[in-house]
């Protein structure tokens, strides 16, 4: 067994000693990067090494301005103690960022006794030392009490200046560990998410349907959603939505109220009780200041007629064959927001024109001037791929878009019917 590990310093002269315990300590944590385990091995190789009665490591929370310690070794156990960032001789210590020595813990002013009074522990001497690092002090080690009875020195404050630093950097290392290891988890979940938002949307159908829908997200995950599907009359049912915000969160809403509006459309109601009935469950449970613009409704082959309600989603556009653009703006409120809402339903004989619905994210794209395009640009991105077929057009429009500024989820759903 080495003298390390019996508990006594090694033999040989202080500057032996010293590079004996720093290789020792520094080897010891090397191979840890679990942040815990580190912070643990840490603390009881110290105050080993120190050969002192207890030591402790406290960690800046930044969040809450304080120093939380979150490992000690020694008789009394006080992990989890909270102190403001400049209390006590370990805020000081943190506060100068250098080593701070007392011989006479109970005379020192800054000396926190409510510690000693609570656990019975009583401290005499005290050595603290900051643990430094490239993105600035992290937190503070700290020993307590000579095993032996005697008082810290200088070549005692000294050792713990420099065990601080590998203590330091392999903490650091063990927080960049588990920073990474939940990006990954949270790109994994982020995919995961991704793949349910794809499989919610429509399978493309060929053979000229007179529905096609094209989503493309701003980040991994999208706010925005389309559907279409068969009745049973003949009629193709649809919907388009864009839930606010950005991220999880509103990926999760995107979900409940993409398959809350199927669920609905299923039962074939008029657009404006279908979108009633998802305004009142949306209301029942949607907080925190959410809401989602939709637009439902159906188009009949038969007649070539569209029917659909608006909920605070952009103007709908119908271009006809000749290139004129006829403009239908929302006659309703975001679902999410009031209850007990009306939405009034339009109307639209589509002939041989083109219906488009479309998410904000288009007409909020930028130019090269960095100015949004507006309706003004939508129209006039539109009509310069109106020559091409339906899926070709959606495709044209969005490779357009990408190469300009999307700075939001981008959906865009057309009705054309060209299949006599």
């Amino acid at each position: 067994m080495n003298a390390l590990a019996a508990g006594a310093p090694p033999a040989g002269g202080f500057e032996g000693r010293l590079l004996a315990l720093l290789a020792d300590l520094s080897q010891a944590l090397a191979v840890s990067i679990d942040i815990e385990e580190t912070l643990v091995q840490a603390v009881n190789r110290i105050a080993d090494c120190m050969q002192a009665e207890a030591a402790s490591v406290f960690l800046v929370d930044a969040q809450a301005q304080q120093l939380v310690c979150r490992a000690c070794a020694g008789p009394v156990d006080v992990t989890g103690l909270r102190l403001p960032l400049g209390a006590g001789i370990v805020g000081r210590t943190l506060a100068a960022n250098a080593p701070q020595m007392v011989r006479d813990a109970q005379r020192d002013p800054d000396f926190a006794g409510k510690v000693d009074a609570k656990t019975g522990f009583r401290t005499h001497s005290l050595l603290c030392a900051p643990l430094s690092t490239a993105r600035g002090t992290i937190g503070v080690i700290e020993v307590l009490n000579k095993r032996d009875g005697g008082l810290f020195d200088e070549s005692d404050r000294d050792m713990l200046r420099v065990l601080a630093a590998p203590t330091a950097l392999a903490i650091s290392n063990a927080a960049l560990v588990a920073e990474m290891v939940d990006q990954t988890r949270i790109r994994r979940e982020l995919q995961l998410a991704r793949q349910m938002q794809r499989s919610l949307l429509p399978k493309r159908r060929r053979d000229g349907y007179p529905v096609l829908g094209v989503n493309r997200p701003a980040r991994e995950i999208s706010g925005d959603f389309y559907d279409y599907f068969d009745l049973p009359d003949g009629r193709i049912a649809f919907a388009v939505g864009d839930v606010s915000g950005k991220g999880l969160d509103a990926s999760l809403l995107m979900v409940r109220t993409a398959s809350l509006l199927r669920w609905a459309g299923k039962d074939e109601l008029a657009p404006g009780q279908w979108l009633e009935r998802i305004n009142a469950e949306l209301c029942e449970t949607v907080s925190g200041g959410m809401f989602v613009c939709a637009v439902v409704g159906y188009y009949d082959p038969a007649n070539r007629q569209v029917v659909w309600a608006n909920a605070g989603f952009p103007p709908a556009l119908l271009r006809d064959p000749a290139g004129a653009w006829r403009e239908y703006a929302a006659e309703g409120p975001p679902l999410a927001i009031v209850p007990g809402m009306h939405y009034p339903e339009q109307a639209a004989e589509l002939g041989e024109g083109s219906l488009y619905f479309f998410s904000d994210g288009v007409t909020d794209v930028r130019d090269a001037e960095r100015q949004t395009i507006g309706l003004d640009g939508v129209r006039a991105l539109f009509d310069r791929h109106a020559a091409a077929g339906p899926e070709a057009r959606l495709r044209a429009i969005v490779s357009e878009l990408r190469r300009l500024r999307l700075a939001d989820d981008t959906t865009l759903l057309v009705i054309e019917d060209r299949r006599r």
